[in-house]
């Protein structure tokens, strides 16, 4: 059985409902019901009991927290590793704060991909690498990559959750570079995949050629309960 037929399987005896975060879904199969990326990494992580994650798009380090939340059911407070990339400093929305983070929580910072996504940052002065824009996409996956590959666990990461640029380009590129620090057993998370304002990110999972669910027959079975899932996931294969 693999990990996403596990997920289908297994999901219900793992999850925990603590209520919306915050978001609401629009104009899609669940719209009005409210976002639970952070309960569905928390459940995935005890599932699977990674040791290593990489979180792309930061904000305010929720779904990093609720991982390593569920790090702490099975590993030791100094075991365990989470990278949190983001291309601003405090997140999105610059309130996002790096202190008091759990110890296995690591903040990081890369350029960001020229897309029509997050226009606001060709402006913004909390860009970590204001320089991005006179780079060319294939130049900033490769600037990227090298910042990825200096922290990445030699074997790879064993979970991963893709959160970051929302255009088409963007999370193909977040995806690329998801690849490139993976192993074979390497769970990939999407958020984001059931709203129509970020439609680009459901055309891609919807174009990879993997092994993946999107949990609409979860969704389908828990809408009443407003339990649904914003989330995709996917093994490398």
């Amino acid at each position: 059985m693999n990990k996403i037929e596990y997920i289908k399987k297994y999901y219900k005896d793992f999850y925990i409902d603590k209520g919306g975060e915050g978001g609401e879904l629009q104009g899609m199969k669940y719209a009005g019901c409210s976002t639970h990326c952070r309960a569905c990494n928390n459940a995935l992580t005890r599932m699977f009991k990674p040791k290593s994650a990489l979180e792309i798009g930061s904000w305010r380090y929720d779904s990093s927290k609720s991982i390593s939340n569920a790090m702490d059911t099975y590993l030791k407070e100094y075991e365990g590793v989470i990278y949190s990339f983001d291309i601003k400093y405090g997140g999105y929305d610059g309130i996002g704060r790096t202190e008091n983070l759990p110890n296995r929580i690591k903040p990081m910072y890369w350029y960001k991909f020229n897309s029509n996504y997050d226009e606001w940052a060709y402006y913004d002065q909390g860009i970590v690498y204001k320089d991005f824009m006179n780079y060319t996409n294939d130049q900033i996956f490769e600037k990227n990559k090298k910042i990825l590959m200096e922290i990445a666990p030699k074997n790879g990461f064993d979970h991963i959750f893709i959160d970051g640029d929302h255009s088409y380009e963007g999370v193909k590129r977040d995806w690329e570079l998801a690849l490139s620090v993976s192993h074979k057993d390497t769970l990939i998370v999407f958020d984001n995949i059931w709203d129509i304002r970020l439609n680009d990110v459901r055309l891609f999972f919807n174009d990879l050629k993997t092994i993946k669910w999107d949990f609409e027959e979860w969704n389908d079975l828990h809408k009443d309960c407003n339990m649904v899932q914003d989330n995709g996931v996917s093994l490398i294969y």
